[in-house]
């Protein structure tokens, strides 16, 4: 019998040995390979593509969820989330698009970013994976412009290996058939690695609609595309048909001595091919010599559509030794055209700044109150129960030993009153505060950021949900530690998870604490929301016209933002016109600049100080990140909300607070004398060894640091401003920092630059030859110290001219 029953034990005890081990052999084995922007490129801070292929090794099959955790800064990540159903023996591919690329590895923080749950990420196990465990990238900041071409032959424009651009240190060059090998990106993020597209004889019009739009969106937001002349452009173009600068009609050729001139050089022997052509409305040329356009551009959104009547390709153009240098007058321009007054774009991040300028503020919300009459009224109430009530009662009754008890009793459920009663709405629902900052275009549509913030009311998860064209993201920072960053960046989706489909997102914020307070921030764009209709005129200082509101909302506190200025308007209702009479400082309106907005005061202690706090951060981050466009702007603020994004499931209050910012050109008429301000002028400073800019810095105004030796400061005069002027009378040179540089002006008559007197300030007159044609001033830097950097103040120039008659 004995040994009947040591057989049972044996049996059971070598089942639950080799359980797990044939449960394991029947188990998923899975391995990773990933592939991420283009040709192995991204932007830091831009979208890109992302190509993950999952090969089942195992005997069985998985299915769950694929979770990637996409840090996006130091302070934000969420986890997405891919649904897999993955037989043994099969291999599946997903692609993605990361809204925006954070390079973790350059902080040394190697963190396992790809999970893989059995059973789904709610409640399912995660299992192990071969292969890849995080997405790895070459990034690159901006100071790097890469150029995507498409092209049957990339051999046709090795004239741009190598390019170096005014103030790029370097470029890269992809042939988009590296893409198009994996997919063509069907969303504008997608487009992120890349900085400029060419297209050279190449037919955009048989991409999917999708694959057009997005790189069509990618434009509108900020991108640059280049097309080189076809015998069929028009049909090629696709979606861009409408977009074209020019409209091409005829061929002719035209000597080498044209391209000559516009280089500058004597690289060019041969005759070029040209197509005559008109100008589109709204175009710009960028080179013409008679009545040939040799290029020419149009603004689209944020960005630009460039265009030339020759082909980029053919010979013999791209084979002359001097095509690198049209080259690199058509990408300088085009970069300059959507480079903000030629600031460098790649100091901040936008994304970055919401957490303190928008994020911050919108993260505190009113204090509960109490009513001083319901206050007294409880204390009054309170008093006439303890005292005399309550002694009458506990006489009677003889019950006066309980007192002790009852007094105590009564104060806890009165102070329980009060503070139900002040934190009624706190406890009764959640609350949202949303703050959105939009620009907005002609055509209606507007785009922008936002931040929203949600105070809970319960623990928990909460879902928050948008359409497809809304990003979603939420703060999850690391904490520095003694031995640097600790790897709280790392595990995102234990925090947030982001569920896509068709329509739109989810984002799940997990386990958020009571009376806690989690933010919700991104992007998005809105078509045909609608705009502002601005007729203004400016003529002696004095500025007139009417403004009317096409928003299907009430805007209120309107502005203008000229310089650093805000002119107040007033209110305007949907559809209602306001008449503008004001009084200006300057002869004229000028691009809005940026300013140090920020809230200064002691911590808000009211809810009008809340507001305020909210509205400098607006201005703060519109100035710094929203449109670069060279002009004056109207904005005013709503409280309908108009970021879609809603909360799912739970019942919230919701206060919102948007600013709308929308550039225009006001009509200017100027006579007899007049001064053209700093402000009124573009101005660069890029250095004369390696193209640099100048690095601002950002707590002086108009004060920078200098990495080099000698800096070439360029004012550029306004284009309409150049067409009215009949003579220039004197120039003003002032802020000059004669202990740390000598400067040197441009003479465009002899081509050389002429020494400075070293004084503080200056007047030149007889300025007619230090002005080039197209309203150019140049000053040479040279700094004194040339061991180590420089930081200083830069020179103003101020221009008296005269208006012709």
């Amino acid at each position: 019998m004995w040994k009947k029953q040591w057989g049972i034990i044996i049996a059971i005890f070598a089942f639950c040995l080799f359980v797990p081990a044939i449960h394991a052999s029947a188990a998923p084995e899975l391995k990773v390979k990933v592939t991420a922007g283009f040709d192995g490129k991204a932007k830091y801070g831009k979208g890109a593509p992302i190509t993950v292929e999952i090969e089942n090794n195992g005997s069985s099959a998985f299915t769950g969820d694929m979770v990637i955790d996409t840090q996006q800064s130091y302070e934000s990540g969420i986890g997405e989330v891919f649904s897999l159903d993955i037989a043994a023996g099969e291999t599946k591919t997903v692609t993605f698009i990361n809204q925006k690329m954070f390079d973790f590895n350059m902080y040394g923080m190697n963190n396992k970013s790809i999970f893989f749950y059995e059973g789904g990420w709610k409640k399912g196990k995660e299992i192990a994976h071969k292969g890849t465990q995080q997405i790895t990238v070459a990034m690159y900041h901006d100071d790097t412009k890469i150029m995507t071409v498409f092209t049957d032959n990339i051999d046709r424009l090795s004239a741009l290996k190598g390019m170096r651009l005014a103030n790029y240190p370097s470029t890269q060059m992809i042939d988009a058939k590296k893409i198009a090998a994996l997919k063509l990106p069907e969303e504008a993020a997608g487009w992120g690695p890349t900085d400029m597209i060419i297209v050279d004889e190449y037919p955009i019009a048989d991409m999917s609609g999708a694959e057009q739009n997005a790189i069509l969106n990618w434009v509108r937001s900020g991108g640059i595309l280049i097309f080189g002349s076809s015998d069929h452009l028009e049909t090629e173009s696709g979606v861009f048909a409408e977009h074209l600068p020019l409209a091409l009609n005829g061929k002719k050729t035209i000597g080498p001595e044209v391209f000559n001139e516009w280089t500058s050089r004597e690289d060019f022997d041969q005759e070029v091919s040209l197509a005559q052509a008109t100008l589109n409305p709204d175009s710009k040329i960028i080179f013409s010599k008679g009545a040939d356009i040799l290029a020419a551009s149009k603004p689209l959104g944020k960005g630009l559509v460039l265009q030339t009547t020759f082909s980029v390709g053919d010979e013999p153009f791209s084979k002359m030794h001097g095509a690198p240098a049209v080259w690199k007058n058509l990408l300088d321009s085009a970069s300059q055209s959507v480079t903000s007054g030629g600031m460098m774009p790649y100091y901040n991040d936008p994304m970055e700044s919401l957490r303190w300028t928008i994020g911050n503020p919108n993260e505190l919300f009113p204090s509960f109150k109490v009513s001083a009459p319901f206050l007294f009224g409880v204390i009054i109430f309170y008093i006439i129960i303890i005292i005399p009530v309550l002694y009458i009662v506990l006489k009677r009754k003889d019950k006066r030993e309980h007192a002790w008890w009852i007094i105590p009793s009564i104060s806890v459920a009165v102070s329980i009153i009060i503070f139900a009663y002040g934190a009624r709405d706190r406890i009764s629902q959640a609350q949202l505060q949303q703050t959105s900052v939009f620009d907005v275009e002609q055509d209606g549509r507007i785009s922008g950021y936002f931040v929203e913030s949600i105070l809970t009311n319960k623990a928990g998860d909460f879902v928050f949900t948008a359409p497809k064209e809304t990003t979603m993201s939420t703060y999850t920072p690391y904490s520095m530690g003694l031995f640097g960053p600790s790897p709280m960046g790392a595990n995102s989706h234990k925090r947030a998870v982001l569920e896509r489909s068709a329509t739109g997102s989810n984002l799940h914020l997990r386990d958020i604490g009571y009376w806690d307070v989690a933010t919700v921030y991104g992007q998005t764009t809105l078509d045909e929301v609608g705009n502002f209709d601005i007729n203004l005129t400016v003529k002696d200082k004095q500025l007139t016209g009417e403004i009317t509101n096409n928003f299907p909302f009430s805007v209120k506190e309107i502005a203008i933002w000229s310089g650093t200025s805000r002119i107040k308007i007033g209110d305007l209702g949907p559809g209602e016109t306001l008449k503008v009479n004001e009084t200006l400082k300057t002869s004229t309106l000028v691009r809005k600049r940026s300013s140090n907005s920020m809230y200064m005061g002691q911590m808000p202690s009211t809810t009008d100080d809340l507001m305020k706090m909210r509205k400098d951060s607006l201005i703060t981050f519109s100035g710094e990140f929203m449109s670069n466009d060279p002009k004056p702007a109207l904005i005013g603020y709503t409280d309908t909300k108009i970021v879609p994004i809603e909360l799912e499931k739970t019942k919230a209050a919701t206060d919102s607070l948007t600013m709308l910012s929308q550039s225009f050109t006001p009509k200017v008429e100027f006579s007899g004398e007049f001064t053209v301000d700093p402000e009124m002028m573009n101005m660069t400073m890029i250095s004369e060894a390696n193209s640099i800019q100048a690095h601002p810095v950002g707590y002086v105004a108009n004060t920078y640091y200098f990495d080099e030796d000698t800096y070439i400061q360029t004012w550029q005069v306004p284009e309409d401003l150049m067409q009215k002027v009949s003579v220039w009378k004197s120039m003003d040179i002032s802020k000059i920092q004669k202990q740390l540089y000598t400067l040197q002006i441009w003479n465009a008559k002899t081509e050389t630059y002429d020494p400075l007197e070293s004084e503080r300030k200056l007047t030149l007159d007889s300025i007619e030859d230090y002005i080039s044609a197209d309203g150019k001033v140049k000053v040479k830097i040279e700094f004194i110290n040339k061991q180590h950097g420089n930081e200083g103040q830069a020179p103003e120039i101020k221009l008296h001219g005269e208006v012709k008659k």
